[in-house]
């Protein structure tokens, strides 16, 4: 999947059927069409699904992630299809097109081995699913674009992603942690993906975080004051979950307010 997410954003027409093709195995070939046009779009902001809110348990990230960027993909396509004078029921749906790749190789693996297979199939894709989330989750978590002239929001700078320059996570993640870079610019070749300084740190490599986020408590006694810190001290300007927003801005009330960055530092 993490290979898909490379070759999709290539401006070369094979390179992205090739993200189709990789995408087949887990039945999340919609991913391709939210990512590129969703995600990118509107990363860190309250309306992304993708991008996580502080105080939200990684639990609670999934469903609103999963849920929500196959309706944006749906969305985005029937919209860019409508105005073709076409209806989205149709194979010219990116997203119909790439489902049909997983119906293929399926069908073909449960030809040649059996309806056994089918259970080992779901939970492959469940699994790869779920760790790309994750990732997810941990990618953008509490970060959020300040709205500007005209209510609309900030373009996308080095601040608003999370960076992690491992070297495990280079080497089998094609440079994916050096995440600011890559939202700045989506079509540059990982090779050439570049760390800032200005960037939020992660405390360590994706492994050792995916390990983290599934234990919430200790995620946020990591993660939550690193969030703070970034944002120095001023809880209003993350990501917040709606549901917890009163509750996150009591526990950290001395915090937000002037001054409460020197709390932080000490």
């Amino acid at each position: 999947m993490n290979t898909a997410h490379e070759l999709g954003h290539k401006r070369e027409e094979h390179e992205r059927w090739f993200a189709r093709i990789a995408l087949a195995q887990t039945f999340y070939g919609h991913f391709f069409i939210e990512h590129n046009r969703g995600h990118h779009v509107r990363v860190a902001t309250p309306e992304d699904p993708a991008s996580a809110r502080l105080g939200e348990t990684v639990y609670e990230f999934w469903p609103r992630t999963v849920v929500g960027s196959l309706r944006n993909a749906w969305r985005l396509e029937r919209v860019r299809l409508s105005r073709r004078g076409g209806t989205p029921w149709t194979l010219r749906n990116d997203i119909l097109n790439a489902w049909s790749f997983s119906v293929v190789l399926w069908g073909a693996l449960l030809a040649a081995f059996g309806w056994n297979l089918l259970p080992y199939l779901m939970i492959q894709a469940v699994m790869g699913v779920l760790l790309l989330e994750t990732v997810n989750y941990l990618e953008h978590y509490g970060m959020r674009r300040q709205r500007v002239n005209g209510g609309r929001y900030e373009r996308v700078d080095p601040s608003h992603s999370w960076n992690s320059n491992n070297l495990a996570t280079n080497v089998l993640l094609y440079h994916l942690q050096r995440h600011s870079d890559h939202h700045a610019n989506p079509t540059r070749r990982y090779q050439a993906l570049r760390d800032f300084p200005e960037s939020p740190v992660l405390p360590t490599g994706y492994a050792g975080m995916i390990v983290l986020a599934l234990v919430p408590w200790a995620w946020r006694r990591v993660m939550d004051p690193l969030v703070l810190a970034h944002f120095e001290g001023d809880l209003t300007r993350a990501n917040l979950h709606p549901r917890n927003r009163d509750r996150m801005l009591r526990r950290y009330a001395g915090w937000a307010r002037p001054g409460g960055s020197d709390r932080l530092a000490a």
